[in-house]
């Protein structure tokens, strides 16, 4: 492979055959010697723009120098002048040339530590993008290990509490608050259950290992599936379902979707008063199947609309369930719904509270078939 050098002198002498030529072209056609200067110097420029450094223009003007002076000035042949202007005029061309030459040298080198100066200043500004995506990363981190802390110890301190009860005083209490405490319990690890399968899944879903099993699955299955595991913290608040009679089937990883619907139906309980009321319905539409949970609660502060989907992203509601919750509920639902190749939506209601809905893909009909 040819050297930079070789490839640079090559370049020269071909840009000095070419203007050679031409100069004893433009000499037959008689277009006078200041055209031919013009095209030697011409030639220089060439030579300092497709070359690197200061010694090939210099080369490249003491030839055109040499070779015109040569060739065109009295006496023709030699490279002796005899008349003072061809002297003037050959001076000021060799100095000409030469400080052209230098110039263009010269903007290379400035044009070259621009863009060295560039690529640095790029390379630091990925740094400094590095190092805040770094620190936000931690600030993060450091916020989830908080927020889980104080979750966890919540309804760990009441299991406990109501277990140590029931062991203390044990015959004293009668079957009822037993039943009581019991429920208290069970509800506390269901919530906890849950916590924990969402922070499993963000885990999994950040680490690009969510895995979706998807197959025909009946809407009215996965509904049912999710009200289910809520009833029990419910309470004063009443829950209605509205499913078509045909059977919707889409493709879709049931247990996935299911906890999709179970943290929406969640975040509706934590926002809707004790007496409040929260809609579960499907339908279809065209080639998609349709999932909507509506409740008559606070409602989604306009501050907050276009962050309701990110992680860590929590506001006040008034229910006293308040505080259950990481803010990572409905990031999960966003990522588990855009896996399925759907689309999730939060807004608020015309006459009051919040609204999800999101769609899957519906299956077609001859290849699920109907269900009795």
């Amino acid at each position: 492979m040819k050297s930079k050098h070789q490839i640079y002198c090559l370049r020269l002498l071909g840009v000095l055959a070419i203007t050679s030529g031409w100069s004893v072209l433009f000499n037959r056609l008689e277009l006078g010697r200041e055209n031919i200067l013009m095209l030697f110097n011409v030639g220089v420029l060439l030579t300092s723009y497709i070359t690197s450094g200061y010694q090939y223009g210099i080369l490249a003007s003491l030839f055109s120098v040499m070779f015109f002076n040569y060739a065109y000035t009295e006496p023709k042949g030699s490279f002796w002048i005899t008349d003072r202007e061809d002297f003037i005029l050959t001076a000021f061309f060799l100095a000409t040339t030469l400080l052209t030459s230098n110039l263009k040298v010269r903007l290379q080198k400035q044009l070259k530590l621009a863009r060295e100066n560039e690529q640095l200043a790029k390379e630091l500004s990925l740094e400094q993008e590095r190092i805040q995506f770094a620190m936000e990363k931690e600030q993060m981190r450091s916020h989830l290990l908080r927020s889980i802390s104080h979750d966890l110890r919540t309804p760990l301190t009441g299991i406990a509490g109501a277990s140590s009860l029931i062991e203390e005083s044990a015959g004293k209490l009668d079957e009822e608050s037993i039943t009581s405490l019991a429920k208290d319990i069970n509800e506390q690890a269901e919530w906890l259950i849950q916590l924990i399968e969402n922070i499993l899944n963000m885990t999994k879903i950040e680490s690009g290992n969510l895995c979706l099993e998807k197959k025909p699955e009946a809407a009215e299955d996965v509904i049912h599936n999710a009200v289910t595991y809520v009833k029990g913290r419910l309470k004063q608040r009443t829950i209605s379902v509205s499913i078509p009679e045909e059977v919707l089937f889409a493709e879709m990883d049931g247990k996935m979707i299911v906890q999709v619907l179970i943290n929406l139906l969640d975040n509706s309980i934590k926002h809707t008063k004790e007496e409040g009321k929260i809609e579960l319905k499907a339908w279809k539409e065209k080639n998609k199947i349709w999932f909507c949970v509506a409740d008559n609660g606070t409602g989604i502060k306009k501050q907050y609309l276009d962050k309701i989907f990110e992680e860590f992203v929590t506001f006040h509601p008034r229910s006293k369930d308040t505080g259950k919750g990481i803010g990572l509920g409905l990031a999960i639902c966003k990522a588990i719904i855009t896996a399925h190749g759907g689309e999730i939506i939060g807004e608020n209601n015309e006459d009051g509270g919040a609204k999800f809905s999101f769609w899957l893909w519906a299956g077609k009909e001859e290849t699920y078939g109907n269900r009795e």
